[in-house]
């Protein structure tokens, strides 16, 4: 009788306990819900989605990724360029703290290196100096403001639900759906661990240890399931309703690029001077900002303003003459005989000198109402010895997979080079116009 009584008790306590995480998941999302329904429906802390759905909505909406220093909130980001030969991997640092609550910072770890010759279509033609770095980026997010329709009109009939109603409507709606697919888990759950037996299934184990392994598992998968769920859920109600009337936000990115391996430059005085080898140090240091509006009604604007330090020299700023061996056997050189031991028969004629180039760069792209295809405007401007305007018209283009979510950003692109012609004739080596492309592939989990 006694055994028979522990038994029991042990039951009931072990069903007690396999509640509770059920009970405190379900808890946690009518908490979430709550935050949201309870905040105004006008000023700066009007809320439609939860913070971890609005982090999911901006995911999407910051799908505008064709080249190094773009925002993407994925773990995992590859940029090319033809244009500059340039290819990039980016991996973002963040650990998942487990709250709702909006991502306020990412810090990014990744390499960049130009590839092989004969891919780019470039400004200039001149060959590809291969060279490698890593990159390290650290982007501050601002806040996200909301704003939304019917709200405080008077003059409405009862049955009216403005924005902020309709949304709350279809959240709680969502609520309850995975409350009750929560509630069949736990039940499906609570049955199948029951039925565990230790003497037949897993001889000389204690029940009671194996049970709350088992249950530990089965509750933390179930709570980053449907956490995740019902943020997906709500982001993908608010895009498809566009129960909003803009949504903006900003964020401010400081990138530093590191080079490891780069080359040499082959110099020469002039024609009769002897041939030195060269090794600047190309480092680069950027502060970006950006300013996203997202209208229901106008569609989304990005502009971007940058400022970059970048270590130049004569060769990169076109400031010498760039001949090939039998163009500078031609012209008179006279030190040949170093030239065909080197493995690089460019070399470069004039004044050498290294130097530091700031830069101011503006970017525009907009994508009219549900497009995904969209214009981009980008002007550039150095200053100092390589004092070029450079300009570019994109075409940009985002891509879809089959679960609806932007699977890659390709941009056509048109690049201006020297569009106020600092440079001589005798400088130039090709057009002052190329078609180029920037690919950005997101992929792995969102940072949230």
């Amino acid at each position: 009788m006694l055994r028979f009584l522990l038994i029991v008790v042990n039951l009931i306590s072990f069903s007690k306990v396999y509640c509770q995480p059920g009970n405190r998941l379900i808890e946690d999302l009518r908490t979430i819900n709550s935050a949201v329904v309870h905040s105004p429906c006008q000023g700066s802390q009007t809320m439609t989605i939860s913070h971890r759905a609005m982090n999911i909505f901006l995911a999407d909406k910051t799908a505008y990724l064709s080249a190094f220093g773009d925002l993407s909130y994925y773990t995992n980001y590859v940029t090319l360029s033809s244009s500059s030969g340039m290819l990039t991997l980016n991996h973002n640092f963040q650990k998942a703290s487990g709250k709702d609550e909006p991502t306020r910072g990412l810090f990014s770890l990744g390499a960049k290196a130009k590839i092989a010759d004969g891919f780019n279509t470039s400004l200039v033609d001149k060959k590809f100096r291969k060279n490698v770095g890593i990159t390290l980026t650290q982007a501050w997010l601002g806040k996200v403001k909301t704003t939304l329709s019917g709200c405080g009109e008077q003059n409405k009939p009862t049955d009216f639900l403005n924005q902020k109603q309709a949304m709350d409507a279809l959240r709680m709606g969502i609520v309850h759906q995975l409350v009750n697919d929560i509630n069949k888990k736990v039940t499906d759950f609570n049955d199948a661990i029951s039925a565990i037996d230790s003497a037949q299934e897993i001889p000389g184990q204690n029940i009671q240890a194996a049970r709350a392994l088992v249950q530990h598992d089965f509750y933390a998968e179930l709570v980053d399931e449907y956490q995740l769920q019902f943020a997906r859920m709500q982001a993908e109600a608010l895009t498809k309703t566009n129960y909003f009337k803009t949504i903006t936000t900003h964020w401010t990115s400081l990138i530093a690029y590191v080079p490891l391996a780069f080359p040499k430059f082959n110099i020469a005085a002039s024609y009769t001077s002897p041939i030195q080898q060269v090794h600047p140090y190309p480092f680069e240091i950027s502060l970006n900002h950006t300013r996203l509006w997202e209208s229901s009604k106008a569609g989304r604007l990005f502009i971007t303003l940058s400022a970059k330090l970048a270590a130049n020299n004569s060769v990169n700023a076109f400031l010498t003459n760039t001949s090939t061996f039998t163009e500078y056997k031609n012209q008179g050189g006279i030190d040949t005989l170093l030239l065909t031991f080197l493995k690089n028969d460019e070399i470069n004629v004039g004044s050498y000198q290294n130097f530091i180039t700031p830069s101011l760069h503006a970017r525009v792209v907009y994508f009219s109402p549900g497009s995904h295809i969209g214009v981009s405007f980008l002007l550039e401007k150095n200053f100092g010895n390589d004092n070029l305007l450079n300009g570019r018209l994109g075409i940009p283009v985002i891509l879809i997979n089959s679960k609806k979510l932007p699977a890659m950003n390709v941009e056509f692109q048109v690049s201006f080079f020297d569009i106020t012609h600092q440079l001589s004739a005798d400088k130039k080596q090709g057009n002052n116009t190329s078609i180029g492309v920037g690919i950005g592939i997101p992929f792995s989990r969102l940072m949230y």
